[in-house]
């Protein structure tokens, strides 16, 4: 909004690069260490989309990410941020809630062959014989959606207990999950200067209702672990986290260096990396195969991600589509609003009919599925996604083509 930017330029630091770089030398001095040379008395901090790859891997990848996991807990190396563990907790119903849907969706899907009779055809040799064939596959597929629907069962039933929570149960005591007390205000503070100056992390989480707090939770729990133990982090986490990394042509490069810098500041000149949870696993021993397979997920986790972006980035757009046509048919509008309000302040005013107003509400809802659980949850394919992303720039462009003074 408008006078939300003017008070936002305002409170803009023309000095923050002095508050960011505090001592320039090192800028030119410093040289954080590789991977190779701190891999083996680093700290490692997982980050929550990690603790979800699991959910999609089979038994062998499960075992070897255990093995893992156990080795760097009796080192005292690994450890979990308390905001990691709350994130956790939220979206592994959605992953468990995906593998059901997927599952019921395989047990439907599956038809009968015999359609109909065709007595004319009873005298042919090979009609009989694909009778008889249908009569089989019917009979294995009434078999094979009995025992879909008992491992349906045995998922609806799995309370935490299910082959990855029972894994996480067993390593991530209290020793491991560090959950630090921080000052609400500090943050808050830190959060909106941040996000002012367009500094990682989660500035470009704005558009969540908590205002992207949780990466920067994260973010202040390394710093602490760096501080407390003086030693460089490896963070386990999936690439898209945007405003963490340098980025070419949708490539990540390298950490932000604003970021490889206050580490530095805050742990007595160590080193600070991002890693994939496959480039980790690979680090760390795993085989060949595991890691592909992980990495398979991670890239069908990108994808998916990249199309969420994309969905919120057009969700915006029309925010701000819908917002202009109220302040012009409404001047007096306040600065404060909420989006629901706006539509049906334009449906009064009979410039949205109501078939346009429940899609957009629909669109509502995924935006906001995706927005607090950054999952596919409301939409089951990325077939779908894109059709609800073709479906919103339709309804821009309608929301454009309004006029006002109709």
């Amino acid at each position: 909004m408008p006078s939300e930017n003017k008070k936002l330029n305002n409170e803009f630091d023309i000095f923050i690069s002095n508050s960011v770089y505090p001592d320039a030398t090192p800028i030119f001095t410093y040289s954080p260490k590789p991977l190779d040379k701190i891999k083996d008395d680093c700290i490692i901090i997982i980050d929550t989309n990690a603790l979800l790859v699991p959910y999609s891997i089979g038994k062998e990848g499960l075992e070897q990410i255990k093995r893992t996991y156990e080795k760097l807990v009796s080192e005292k190396r690994l450890f979990l941020p308390g905001q990691v563990a709350r994130e956790f907790a939220r979206n592994r119903a959605n992953k468990l809630a995906e593998l059901f849907q997927q599952l019921s969706s395989k047990r439907n899907s599956p038809q009968n062959l015999q359609k109909g009779k065709y007595p004319l055809l009873e005298s042919l040799p090979e009609y009989q014989q694909s009778v008889i064939i249908e009569q089989q596959i019917d009979e294995l597929l009434k078999q094979y959606r009995k025992l879909l629907g008992n491992v349906l069962d045995h998922v609806h039933n799995w309370s935490w207990n299910d082959p990855v929570s029972l894994i996480y149960s067993e390593l991530f005591s209290q020793d491991v999950v560090y959950d630090f007390k921080y000052d609400e205000r500090f943050i808050r503070d830190d959060l909106k200067k941040r996000q002012i100056h367009k500094l990682p992390p989660g500035y470009k989480d704005s558009s969540k209702d908590d205002d992207g707090i949780g990466d920067l939770l994260i973010w202040h729990t390394i710093l602490e672990i760096g501080k407390k133990h003086s030693k460089s982090v490896i963070f386990v986490s999936g690439e898209e986290k945007s405003d963490w990394w340098h980025k070419v042509d949708k490539q990540t490069l390298y950490p932000r260096y604003e970021l490889v810098d206050e580490f530095r500041r805050n742990s007595d000149e160590q080193s600070f990396h991002i890693i994939p949870f496959s480039r980790f696993l690979s680090l760390y021993g795993a085989s060949d195969s595991t890691v592909e397979e992980v990495r398979e997920e991670e890239n069908r986790l990108s994808i998916e991600f990249t199309l969420i972006g994309e969905f919120i980035h057009k969700w915006q757009t029309l925010e701000q589509s819908l917002i202009s046509k109220y302040r012009l048919a409404d001047p007096s509008a306040p600065d404060e609003w909420r989006i629901r309000l706006i539509i049906g302040k334009l449906f009064h005013l009979h410039l949205l009919d109501k078939d346009l107003v429940a899609d957009i509400e629909k669109l509502q809802m995924i935006r906001n599925a995706f927005v607090h659980d950054r999952t596919m949850t409301e939409v089951q394919s990325e077939a779908e996604i894109k059709n609800e992303i073709s479906r919103l720039n339709k309804i821009i462009d309608i929301v454009n083509q309004i006029s006002v003074d109709d």
